[in-house]
């Protein structure tokens, strides 16, 4: 047994470094066996290690084939080729590390050799040409790996080899060595054709259209992150693709790197998938990140269930997970509280996840020291990037606090829990804005966030389900959202949800009500009164196009001792760009002065930014539901429904005089609105990207 697990890693490992070869059969991709997947995987854990950690990995191997040689071969029954593909390709761990995934398989013990046998003679001849078949690959991509030799893979040559292995330690050293050369020529092949990918895929993946900065700023993102990974890191990547079809192309190899990169690139990630200007391939492998992240195993979860049992009694835990996001997963479930059953949704951080926090930090640090230095980019006007990842990384690690995410959560129903009324053209109807309960533990520290289920769908699922009775429903829904939104950030308590996408609240129509479930409080937080103000006070300013007034509501917004431009400088230039007048919307909007502070050297605060990123999705939540209303038009008639509060805020301070306030009212309700930047212009921008 342990001659053919070293002939079959060699075998694998070879043909792991090209795959060229003839064509699968018809819908069977060229798969692993568990135990060729297993034998590799020490190959790869072994790479790149010290001598003397290579030496211990590879004993680790050998020890597990040696047990698997003296089980006794295993028959197993199946009824389908499918049934057979998944007994053959087995239960692997999937973690997120690859050691890791290791130690769980040594732990459950050497599972023995199987042989399969079919209850159907047409089924059987499916499994046995499949097997044949896969075999006859994997040689023939070893033999174009290794040049059109056969020394490596010639039953011959392994079973000499094998016996140097048994006769004497000399023997046994050679052939260690032979596999750990195979081992490292596996690990940097994959390494080369995954840095291939990424570059090829940043080139041809992003449409001509696409702002030429941005552009810049993606391709260079793309290809620099992966070259920096750590080698644990890199080590996953290749882990995962050999799971998979060894034959897929590259968009699903790029798709296997996107899947094993950390929280703040994938974060990055959705948002591009929110712009235009993106092949329909490279659109769909960005938005799969929005829910279908690489989950953590349920063998990692049943640990953490474990560690609760004294917090929770659970009588009920669904293994598959109802959602996965860049830092945290949740699960259907059912408690036990206060003596009664309780349907409820489980939501944990990821463990381990704090390291890739820390390790895309670095990495976008020194991607983004790249950019700022790019003469391009520079003389594009593209705002710093180095802020701006400064700024997802502590929206990152903001969401590594479940102990925050439960007290946002808590505060939101305070504010949230209400109804309005919804009138569209073709229906009325109430709206019930709703926040999950959150179910206490019963001790004092838990790693686990136990929350009411709630029911519904997403927005444009329910919208289409129910388009014959209330055809304006998105729209209604929308608008609605953004008003509640606006009311309690302006002139509320300040609370703020900075992630409304559509994947964040569920809808559920009836006909006494529609209730709208609001979700995932990770991202948000609360800004003070003087913030509040400070930003009535720059829509107002823009409306009136005064540069004093932008000015210097922008640098009392700004971190002013960390800003890299003196106050009277800064105000120079804000006259000079209100100079050169505002032809549209963008050039009026706060989104865009926001991205142009930055680019002249304001330090800008993280509520500040949060913000902005969640009215950047609040905008796009409009435009696609088909509102012929934008955000400055809603949070107008916002203020103008709150005249004392907002007569107090900005003329009761002395910010604005009695006239200058009607003025800002008139332009904005009576003036001819600003036509929208042209189609060709910049659609996505680096700020929209990281904010």
């Amino acid at each position: 047994m342990l001659n053919k697990f070293l002939k079959t890693t060699l075998i694998v490992i070879l043909m792991s470094l090209g795959l060229s070869a003839n064509a699968a059969p018809k819908d069977t991709g060229l798969y692993l066996s568990f135990e060729q997947r297993l034998a590799v995987t020490y190959a790869l854990m072994a790479s790149g290690e010290t001598t003397e950690q290579q030496e211990k990995t590879l004993d680790r191997g050998i020890k597990y084939f040696q047990a698997v040689s003296q089980k006794p071969v295993q028959e197993i029954e199946v009824k389908s080729f499918n049934e057979f593909l998944a007994a053959f390709r087995g239960q692997w761990p999937d973690t997120q590390s690859v050691n890791l995934d290791l130690d769980l398989i040594e732990k459950d013990g050497p599972r023995p050799m199987h042989i399969f046998r079919a209850t159907s003679y047409r089924v059987q001849r499916q499994i046995d040409d499949y097997i044949d078949w896969q075999l006859d690959q994997l040689k023939s991509i070893a033999e174009k790996a290794a040049g059109g030799k056969e020394a490596l893979v010639s039953p011959l040559i392994m079973s000499r080899a094998m016996a140097m292995l048994n006769k004497s330690s000399e023997g046994h050293k050679a052939l260690k060595h032979m596999f750990l050369q195979n081992s490292d020529k596996l690990f940097q092949g994959h390494l080369k054709e995954f840095d291939r990918i990424g570059e090829k895929i940043a080139t041809s993946g992003l449409a001509s259209t696409q702002d030429p900065a941005v552009k810049i700023v993606m391709q260079t993102m793309l290809s620099e992150y992966f070259a920096r990974l750590s080698l644990n890191s890199k080590k996953l990547i290749v882990s995962s693709f050999l799971g998979g079809d060894l034959r897929v192309g590259d968009m699903q190899k790029f798709e296997v790197m996107v899947q094993n990169s950390g929280p703040q690139l994938q974060k990055l990630l959705q948002i591009v998938a929110r712009q235009g200007d993106l092949s329909p391939e490279m659109t769909t492998v960005f938005k799969r990140l929005e829910d279908a992240v690489r989950p953590v195993p349920y063998r990692q979860v049943e640990e953490l269930l474990k560690a609760e049992r004294q917090n929770y009694e659970f009588v009920y835990f669904e293994q598959k997970a109802l959602g996965v996001g860049t830092m945290a997963q949740v699960h259907r479930a059912k408690i036990l509280f206060n003596g009664r059953r309780q349907d409820v949704v489980v939501r944990f951080i990821k463990p381990d996840i704090e390291m890739r926090v820390q390790e895309d930090s670095r990495i976008l640090k020194e991607v983004a020291e790249i950019l700022d230095a790019n003469p391009e980019l520079i003389k594009s006007g593209m705002p710093k990037i180095s802020p701006l990842v400064s700024d997802v990384t502590a929206t990152v690690t903001a969401e590594l606090s479940q102990e925050d995410t439960v007290a946002r959560q808590k505060f939101a129903a305070t504010r949230y829990n209400q109804e309005v009324f919804m009138e569209t053209p073709d229906h009325k109807n109430v709206i019930e804005f709703h926040v999950p309960e959150i179910y206490p533990p019963v001790g004092s520290k838990t790693k686990l966030m136990v929350q009411e289920m709630v029911l519904g769908q997403k927005l444009d699922k329910e919208a289409k389900q129910w388009n014959d009775v209330a055809p304006q429903l998105k729209q209604g829904v929308v608008e609605a959202l953004v008003r509640l939104w606006g009311t309690e950030t302006l002139f509320g308590e300040g609370f703020y949800h900075s992630d409304l996408h559509q994947g964040n609240f569920l809808v559920q129509f009836g006909d006494e009500k529609i209730r709208v479930n609001l979700l995932d409080f990770g991202m948000g937080g609360k800004i003070t009164r003087e913030l509040q103000e400070n930003l009535l006070l720059l829509e107002t300013a823009l409306t009136l196009r005064d540069a004093k007034l932008i000015g210097q509501t922008l640098w009392d917004i700004s971190s002013k001792s960390a800003n890299a431009v003196t106050e009277a400088k800064f105000k120079s230039l804000v006259s000079a760009k209100v100079k050169l007048g505002f032809k549209t919307k963008e050039d009026a909007s706060a989104d865009e002065w926001t991205k142009w502070a930055l680019n002249n050297g304001l330090r800008l605060p993280y509520d500040f930014i949060n913000i902005n990123r969640g009215l950047t999705i609040l905008k796009k939540l409009l435009e696609d539901s088909g509102s012929k209303k934008d955000l400055t038009q809603i949070m107008s008639k916002v203020a103008i429904q709150r005249p004392r509060q907002t007569i107090s805020t900005l003329v009761g301070k002395d910010r604005l005089s009695t006239l200058e306030l009607i003025e800002s009212g008139r332009r904005a309700f009576l003036s001819r609105p600003l036509p929208p930047a042209p189609k060709p212009s910049v659609k996505m921008s680096c700020s929209q990207v990281f904010n």
